[in-house]
């Protein structure tokens, strides 16, 4: 279920009129305007990716040798490729509830190029997986010897599924608006296998290409493979033409493997759980009594199945049934009662410097802009008291120190006594320092916690002990961590709706405006690409006023290389006190603006759909950062139409014509990417206004199947037969 606030309801079940009955029913009525859906990508991945060579991600140089250890605390992204041999789960610290440790590893329905897998459906498909490398289970290399069924070796993991929500004072107690992520039904699961390779080449699976529909297809109907011969598929549901799906096209061959299942969940909410536990992640003990196993090439993987909506809405499928995966450890020497890992740590990432904001210009910052405290949330997850301490450091710009703070040891109680540690002078510190100021256009500070074990000894791992914030002061605001782990929308059931979104902002000198940076998702099918108008306005009593600029026929837009926050230049706006920037649309679709639920920014944004400024119900903060200060070098930038371009012919056999036509957006480059987001080529784009702009991409040595031609902001499919 894609929509966080009709948490009560399968999504994925109801009709299109049963849907808008819940939308708009007084049941509902407190969030019938304000909607959050998923991602359609992972722009973290897909910038990784970008940036990755196109090799074999797996085999690491020698097989991994006990203890197996990984709390995914010390770093974010693709899994460390020391202990885990795929990519595509996505190590986080912001997509789970209150985990072991900082940090897990999220399994989910995008693949490891950030995006919605291609086969996924509504029913069930196999989604991420979560390999770990060969394993030396065979020998103990601290005092050479074989291991032993007799040397008690377990395999141990906490887990959560996703949609989890602190509980609350009062009622409701669970508020269906603050969830983070989705529950996977109960007809999804989370899976874990134990295996190795045999050694022998075989036949392991087929490599899909998408296949455009050239004629509408109901159920029942088939569709004949061009890449297999004797191959086709039965439709059990309607295709529309122009449609792709997702066919066989050449046979994989890889080693031998032996996947045996160990165990597995299906979907639940974890509500339920935490009722009865107390406990926000599940730990799973698992002894391993096959001699089987004792080899030099053990391995487990974990694999999810999720499913998406079906609720026929064009935008709303995106990413679903969230799996976190905390502390994976094994070892020899363990008991079934070994579930207290000897470790204190943060849980959670630590603050920004400021109490209001994320970030903010440099030249803005005041001093009584800094927060008073910190807010650290620390545990002690042994089966013991730890004596423990708790400091930290400022450093600006990398080498001076300009503050630091150091507290009493104080013990920490274990987690399932007590639950979090919470001495003040440790969860708590206040913040006694000033930032030096200067004239300079940019400062950056990296406030550095560390919460330990007195003595460093009785404490198992230490990487989880820091925790690092980068607190940048540059030429913009922000309330955003810069990481979105939704989309947010504004609907009306008008049918011509006059929709508002405006965040607010607070100067301290009067200023300039230069542009507005926005974070739009991708969704589906680009279904967001409808024009809106950037505002600004005023404050009046706390409300935008008069509108100072706007600026029509704006679209949503992604920076390149996956980048996601674009600049939408403004003519020199001048502005003073409280002002205001966001957007106006007067249509029905869903603009998806990133939404990062783990800063709440509620008392500073607002929307409206009728007469009435209205304060919003879901917690997060729309990422629209507003860029002020001096002349931005505006070389080159115009004011043009985007891009407009003709694709032909289409379908080709060899080679496609790429128009420009003449006054829209001229790009930098042509680019031609597969099916899966990878580029294949990249053409320089003539600069020229005046004439129109044509360049020939060669496609002659592609495999046939689908193919998306980008210019600027305009995309454009060619099918390659």
């Amino acid at each position: 279920m894609t929509n966080m606030f009709l948490r009560f309801f399968n999504i994925k079940n109801i009709s299109f009129l049963s849907l808008i009955w819940v939308l708009f029913s007084p049941f509902f009525l407190f969030a019938q305007e304000e909607v959050l859906t998923g991602l359609t990508g992972n722009p973290t991945l897909m910038h990784r990716q970008s940036q990755s060579s196109l090799q074999v991600y797996g085999t690491a140089p020698e097989a991994v040798k006990l203890p197996f250890v990984d709390d995914f605390s010390d770093y974010m992204g693709f899994p460390n490729k020391k202990l885990w041999q795929d990519k595509q789960a996505f190590v986080n610290q912001g997509f789970s509830i209150a985990p072991p440790t900082l940090g897990v590893a999220t399994l989910d329905a995008l693949d490891q190029h950030g995006k919605i897998y291609a086969h996924a459906n509504s029913t069930q498909f196999a989604a991420d997986t979560l390999t770990s490398q060969p394993i030396r289970l065979d020998s103990i290399f601290t005092t050479p010897r074989k291991i032993k069924i007799q040397d008690s070796l377990y395999f141990s993991f906490y887990f959560q599924p996703g949609g989890a929500v602190f509980p609350q004072e009062g009622t409701p107690k669970y508020r269906e608006w603050e969830r983070v992520g989705d529950a996977p039904e109960t007809t999804d699961s989370l899976v874990l296998e134990f295996g190795y390779a045999t050694g022998d080449t075989i036949f392991v699976g087929y490599r899909y290409s998408p296949v455009e529909l050239l004629y509408d297809y109901t159920a029942g109907d088939t569709l004949w493979n061009p890449f297999i011969d004797g191959d086709y598929l039965v439709f059990s549901e309607f295709h529309a033409k122009g449609d792709s799906v997702m066919m066989p096209s050449d046979s994989i061959m890889g080693p031998e493997m032996v996947w045996n299942h160990i165990w597995s969940t299906p979907g639940f909410m974890q509500d339920a759980v935490y009722e009865a536990t107390g406990l926000f992640f599940q730990q799973v003990m698992i002894p391993i009594t096959d001699p089987q196993y004792l080899r030099d090439n053990f391995q487990f993987r974990f694999r999810n199945y999720a499913s998406l909506e079906g609720n026929g809405i064009t935008g709303w499928a995106s990413n679903v049934d969230q799996w976190h995966i905390d502390y994976v450890c094994l070892n020899i020497n363990r008991t079934q009662s070994d579930i207290y890992p000897n470790d204190v740590a943060f849980v959670s990432p630590v603050n920004s410097l400021l109490a209001k904001y994320q970030a903010m210009p440099w030249h803005q910052y005041r001093p009584n802009d800094l927060r008073s405290s910190f807010s650290n949330r620390l545990t002690n997850i042994s089966n013991t008291v730890k004596n423990t301490n708790y400091s930290y450091t400022v450093v600006k710009n990398g080498s001076s120190q300009v503050g630091e703070y150091k507290s009493n040891n104080e013990n920490a109680d274990p987690f399932h006594v007590r639950g979090w540690h919470t001495y003040d002078g440790h969860a708590n510190p206040p913040v006694q320092f000033t930032l030096p100021q200067d004239n300079k256009d940019s400062a950056e500070f990296v406030i550095t916690h560390v919460f330990q074990v007195t003595g460093g000894t009785g404490d198992e791992r230490h990487v989880n002990d820091t925790c690092r914030f980068y607190q940048k002061f540059h030429n913009y605001y922000a309330y955003d961590d810069g990481t979105a782990e939704a989309g947010y929308s504004i609907i009306s059931a008008i049918a011509k709706p006059q929709i508002y979104l405006a965040v607010r902002y607070q100067l301290a000198q009067p200023d300039t405006l230069r542009s507005v940076r926005m974070w739009f998702n991708h969704v589906q099918n680009d279904a967001n690409e409808e024009y809106f108008t950037l505002m600004v306005w005023n404050d009046n009593n706390g409300v935008p006023g008069e509108v100072i600029y706007s600026k029509e026929g704006q679209l949503p837009r992604h920076a390149s290389e996956f980048l996601n926050f674009v600049d939408y230049y403004t003519d020199p706006v001048a502005i003073s006190g409280t002002f205001y920037v966001g957007f106006y649309q007067n249509h029905g679709t869903q603009l998806n603006i990133g939404f990062d639920v783990n800063n709440d920014a509620r008392d500073y944004f607002v929307y409206k759909t009728s007469s009435e400024w209205k304060k919003p119900l879901l917690k997060g903060s729309p990422m629209i950062r507003p860029v002020v200060g001096k002349p931005w070098d505006m070389t080159g930038i115009r004011n043009v139409k985007p891009a407009t371009l003709r694709v032909f012919p289409n379908p080709t056999t060899a080679y496609v014509d790429v128009e420009l036509e003449r006054g829209t957006e001229r790009p930098a480059d042509i680019r031609l990417y597969d099916a899966q987001g990878r580029l294949l080529q990249r053409l320089p784009a003539a600069n020229n206004d005046f004439n129109d702009v044509r360049i020939r991409v060669d496609m002659s040595s592609l495999p046939t199947g689908l193919y998306f031609v980008k210019a600027g902001s305009a995309v454009a499919k060619v099918v390659k037969r």
